[in-house]
């Protein structure tokens, strides 16, 4: 998956610059969008020499996201403030919903449906403030 063409995020659509205020993903701070893990294909034989092999299978799929708010809207100090806590909310609100039920997480490489995994961190770097959450994929949605 490229992080750089994620247009949704369940109910979120703020991830490019044609948003005035956006979250700006950086695909070197995301994580697990490529593929899975794989489960342990092969345990112990009990009462046996060797091993019982089982047919390799996906594991939990956690991805990843981080990323910086982008405000271009605000004028002044107040404003660009009030504008990255509108931002920040929208994108809880639209995490938190992904809590009790399922939603797209959609890219140029597909949707996958998608579970709020890890909660939403944000700090500051600099003046900018960036934000870290895991989604977990459902495979049956």
């Amino acid at each position: 998956m490229r992080y750089s063409t994620i247009s949704q995020i369940g109910t979120f659509t703020a991830l490019d610059e044609s948003a005035t205020d956006w979250l700006r993903l950086d695909p070197t701070k995301c994580t697990g969008g490529d593929d899975p893990p794989m489960r342990t294909t092969v345990e112990p034989a009990p009462g046996l020499d060797g091993v019982l092999i089982f047919p390799p299978l996906d594991d939990a799929w956690i991805i990843t996201l981080a990323g910086d708010l982008i405000i271009t809207s605000a004028t002044d100090e107040a404003g660009y403030f009030a504008a990255m806590d509108t931002l920040l909310d929208s994108l809880r609100s639209a995490l938190d919903a992904l809590k009790t039920a399922p939603d797209d997480l959609v890219s140029n490489d597909g949707t996958v449906s998608v579970w709020k995994y890890a909660p939403l961190d944000s700090s500051y770097q600099g003046a900018l403030k960036s934000v870290t959450f895991g989604l977990i994929v459902d495979v049956f949605a």
